[in-house]
């Protein structure tokens, strides 16, 4: 077993290169239990090393905060795209499903593509999103509030995660603002790490939403590879070595035309 000095480098290399790890990913990463992993992360939080954040410990620098993702920006890029994207993601719903939606332009997309009938319940914490579904009838959406990010349009917040954990979904659509052969999955702010593993984790699917335009980019924070999705909905820009990876990875590929 590595020493505690030994531990503590391996963790801050880990957190530097990925600017964000859950506990529980760097007890996997270090072979040991997650008790000594938040041990070893109070120690360097308190020597001013790390910052911790709720479910998970993020590097001092380039954090979140300098970010350069802004969401009424963002609306505006390759609309044809996502709406393609969103509108494959609403033949997925099923009248009467309990559905978690991610912060995003994409996600947001999927919520002005809902047909106008069927009685569903979304669990959001986008306020974009949320406006939108919030004139539609017979539709239920649960808010889980917290702290609003004037960028992302995002609420975070400890309390709101944890109000998300006691709810359950039948699927959850998670958007991403790069995706990397071998980083995997990021995003832009430190906070949307969490939303997005709690999101998954309450859900019985998990559905990710990504656009062409985000293949061999990495942003801020990595929060899961693309192994863990059920289903990855694109648009044809994808590159052959992106299909490749995805399709040897095991998520059903769905590329929208």
């Amino acid at each position: 077993m590595a020493s505690k000095e030994q531990r503590s480098d391996q963790i801050l290399e880990l957190v530097d290169s990925r600017h964000f790890m859950s506990i529980g990913d760097l007890a996997k990463a270090l072979t040991v239990s997650e008790m000594t992993i938040r041990r070893d992360v109070r120690d360097l939080a308190d020597a001013g090393k790390v910052r911790t954040v709720y479910g998970g410990v993020a590097s001092l620098e380039n954090g979140g905060a300098t970010s350069s993702y802004n969401a009424q920006t963002e609306h505006g890029q390759h609309v044809d795209e996502k709406r393609r994207i969103a509108q494959a993601a609403c033949a997925l719903l099923t009248p009467g499903d309990v559905v978690i939606l991610d912060s995003g332009t994409t996600v947001q997309q999927l919520a002005e593509c809902l047909p106008a009938d069927g009685t569903y319940t979304f669990i959001c914490y986008s306020l974009n999103t949320i406006n939108v579904l919030a004139k539609r009838e017979n539709t239920t959406v649960i808010s889980l509030g917290g702290v609003l990010s004037p960028k992302s349009y995002t609420f975070s917040g400890p309390d709101a995660i944890l109000a998300m954990n006691r709810y359950r979904a039948n699927k959850a659509f998670i958007g991403a603002t790069g995706y990397e052969l071998k980083q995997g999955l990021t995003c832009s702010y430190v906070e949307d790490c969490s939303w997005k593993q709690a999101a998954m984790q309450s859900s019985v699917e998990s559905i990710l939403l990504v656009d062409s335009s985000k293949f061999g980019k990495v942003s801020t924070c990595s929060f899961a590879g693309v192994e863990h999705f059920d289903t990855v909905i694109t648009d044809a820009g994808i590159p052959d070595r992106y299909r490749y990876d995805l399709e040897a990875k095991g998520p059903k590929l769905v590329i929208a035309g």
